[in-house]
């Protein structure tokens, strides 16, 4: 084992029975950079192996590896870290301090949730985190600066972060087979490619990101719903779980044979509802998040059949939290942090909405008998989109809570 130590500087023991990692490596392995040893029997990892600084790809999937010791944090060469089919119950926190971290995949353990210290990982661009248990992905994973690739299959995800439609690099997102009640409404910045497959309880998208999810395919229509997921946009609903958030009922009124009401439940974020007559006063709450946003971030949509258009930058270049941020609720500063439920659809416009909105729900003639909602930041608002827009076939709804 020495001198295959000596004589390699990628090491592949995968398949070799190993329950401890080698000390063999400590003694003659300085100048490894790449490790393999898939499918053993470890359990841990040595403190000592914070010595292999030239290591900057760690392979360790297939073992029974629970926790790590927290001297790993001091790897900060590590580029890649493989810890997949293993046993971890948490994410070790010092996986936070790998500086130079560009993939993590903790595919198939049993996560339950991710440490803020990940939130640190400003090289990260790949995170798998398929076949665990986790319920609700923080928000944070959307300001990773250079996150590419998010992995989130076979969880029991009930939404995805609002922030990731503000990532500037994602260019996938990977959730199929998870409890997603809805998408988030609002377009995505990076125009991701959004694998959504078996989400059973996913039964309508917004009008945003509808034509985005049509510019991925090249098309401007579709008469199959499965083309855009299978297994999803079924007329079914769950009423035991997110009991908080508001849910519609859809009047579909024989448009389709096979389609019966529908129930659809709406981001928690949103708050107050209206339809696209009513006309209400917009919240004071609501009317100060628009002043504050616009005030700091120039976040615009511009939406059409072939293309969809979103820009969203800093109107200053040090937005953080001062003395008047930290005075501020801390629900207020987190829905600015988050960014809005969506950008009113009104081309005129383009306010931000963030809890309260008037709402128009149809179905679009680009996607046959699939659900689409459009959300607008005032009556007049909604009512110059409905007026103009002539893509969908507008249904009644009401709340049913």
């Amino acid at each position: 084992m020495a001198n295959e130590v000596k004589r390699k500087i990628i090491l592949h023991w995968n398949c070799r029975g190993l329950s401890e990692f080698p000390e063999v490596i400590r003694l003659h392995g300085s100048h490894i950079q790449e490790i393999y040893l898939k499918w053993n029997k470890l359990t841990t990892l040595p403190s000592w192996i914070m010595e292999l600084f030239n290591v900057t790809n760690l392979y360790m999937y297939g073992n029974l590896i629970k926790q790590l010791p927290t001297e790993f944090g001091e790897m900060s060469q590590l580029t890649v870290l493989d810890l997949s089919a293993n046993k971890l119950e948490q994410v070790p926190v010092c996986i936070g301090n790998l500086s130079n971290l560009k993939s993590l995949l903790l595919n198939d353990n049993l996560i339950e949730r991710l440490p803020a210290e990940l939130s640190q990982l400003s090289n990260l661009e790949i995170l798998s985190l398929s076949g665990n248990q986790i319920v609700a992905l923080p928000e944070w994973t959307g300001s990773l600066p250079r996150l590419k690739e998010l992995y989130v299959d076979n969880n029991k995800l009930k939404e995805l972060p609002n922030r990731l439609t503000m990532a500037a690099e994602l260019a996938m997102i990977s959730a199929c087979s998870n409890r997603l009640r809805y998408l988030p409404l609002n377009g995505f910045l990076s125009a991701p490619c959004i694998r959504f497959d078996a989400n059973e309880y996913l039964n309508y998208v917004s009008y945003p990101l509808l034509f985005q999810l049509l510019s991925r395919l090249q098309m401007t229509a579709i008469h199959d719903r499965a083309a855009l997921a299978f297994g999803c946009f079924k007329t079914h609903y769950n009423t035991n779980v997110l009991n908080t958030n508001i849910k519609l009922y859809i009047e579909m009124k024989g448009l389709y044979e096979t389609n019966d009401d529908v129930i659809i439940e709406l981001p928690r974020q949103l708050l107050r509802v209206h339809e696209a007559h009513e006309n209400v006063t917009c919240s004071l709450w609501e009317l100060a998040l628009r002043k504050v946003y616009t005030e700091r971030y120039k976040h615009t949509l511009d939406v059409s059949p072939t293309n969809v258009t979103i820009l969203y930058k800093p109107l200053s270049k040090n937005i953080k939290p001062d003395f008047t941020w930290s005075s501020m609720n801390y629900a207020l500063y987190s829905l600015l942090t988050n960014g809005p439920a969506s950008i009113c659809v009104n081309s005129q416009c383009q306010q931000p909405i963030f809890t309260e909105a008037w709402i128009i729900i149809g179905i679009s003639r680009h996607a046959e008998s699939m659900i689409t909602i459009a959300l607008c930041c005032s009556k007049s608002c909604a009512t110059a989109f409905a007026t103009c827009s002539n893509t969908t076939i507008k249904l009644h709804w009401h709340s049913i809570n």
